[in-house]
């Protein structure tokens, strides 16, 4: 399989070059990057037989390849798609999917009409201390599922792009749209309702929000809150948990770590969910490890290979970016936002 990576900056050689070379039958075959640094960089992992471009569009369209990734900036990850999807090449898109509801529609519609595989990089489902929270809920280990939380206190997000509010589409769009698609994966049901408030209170050099609450309602009565704080630089680690009628599970990310509550009997089981040999454990430029890159890709060429729909695919991707927006949404009205605003 001959994949093309769309913009080759930093992440895109870290993240996706370093880990596609890795995968059997598949071959790195051209970049695009408006650096000629990291184009160069990206030749010298690749070999000198690597095609470069300075236009992403070059590489869309470039009829020798069978797919391509697309590590954009968020503000052009609908164009990149859509050029992909219409020259006839499977997608993986890093998140978001879009930066509206109409901008992932048409991308679902575009890969629906050429029959190709889109994939989102939503890669924590593939983190196996998630992938085994999952089983455990799905289990029926904590009973009937009620309230999921996510407690992230951390330093800033990188300089750049990410300040922006129009590249990025907004703080918790760009941040937090991995956990809402944890909480949408694992909550298995429609979510109606976001409340939230939020406001840039001590980075004020920027221009997006570097803190927020959000409570997400969910059919049923079931709810999701969300706590983030990006002015927080030491001692924190992303904390995700779940609460049912019989049990209770707690998470740590960069500890890997996953604590299970059963309530009938008052036994509590710690367990280090640790990931298998080098499929993970890349360092972003901020020193946080993220886990799940490489399986996302071994899980993009099977599926792009087999014809099967990923499971992180564009529909559940759209009600991600969904429920993000409404989120932002609830900041600036300063009121509830129901789901059927913006899903119709």
């Amino acid at each position: 399989m001959r994949i093309g990576l769309l913009g080759a900056g930093w992440f895109g050689r870290e993240a996706h070059i370093r880990n596609l070379l890795k995968l059997d039958g598949v071959e790195v075959a051209a970049v695009s990057s408006r650096s000629e640094e990291s184009l160069a960089a990206s030749r010298e992992l690749v070999g000198d037989n690597l095609e470069t471009f300075t236009d992403w569009r070059d590489v869309a369209t470039l009829d020798e390849l069978d797919a391509v990734i697309i590590a954009l900036t968020n503000d052009e990850h609908h164009a990149a798609a859509m050029a992909a999807l219409q020259s006839g090449k499977h997608v993986m898109c890093e998140k978001p999917l879009g930066l509206t509801v109409a901008e992932c529609d048409e991308i679902i519609a575009a890969a629906d009409s050429a029959g190709k595989v889109l994939q989102i990089g939503h890669e924590m489902r593939f983190q196996r201390l998630y992938s085994h929270m999952k089983h455990m809920i799905d289990r029926g280990d904590i009973g009937d599922l009620q309230l999921m939380w996510c407690r992230e206190f951390r330093g800033p997000m990188r300089p750049g792009w990410r300040s922006s509010e129009e590249k990025t589409g907004g703080t918790i769009l760009e941040k937090n749209v991995h956990h809402i698609d944890l909480f949408n994966w694992m909550m298995d049901r429609p979510p109606v309702r976001v409340s939230a408030h939020g406001g840039t209170n001590v980075l004020t050099d920027r221009e997006i929000l570097d803190n927020a609450q959000v409570i997400i309602e969910y059919e049923g009565g079931r709810r999701a809150t969300l706590e983030l704080c990006l002015f927080a630089p030491n001692g924190g680690d992303c904390e995700v948990g779940a609460c049912g009628d019989k049990g209770r599970i707690d998470t740590k990310n960069q500890a890997l770590e996953l604590v299970y509550h059963g309530f009938d009997v008052p036994d509590r089981n710690r367990m280090q969910i640790a990931d298998e040999g080098d499929a993970v454990n890349f360092v972003d430029s901020s020193g946080r490890v993220d886990r799940g890159i490489r399986p996302e890709l071994e899980h993009f060429v099977e599926c792009a290979r087999e014809g099967r729909t990923p499971i992180n695919d564009g529909e559940s991707a759209k009600l991600a970016v969904a429920v993000c927006l409404a989120a932002q949404e609830s900041v600036k009205r300063r009121e509830s936002v129901e789901m059927a605003e913006l899903l119709g």
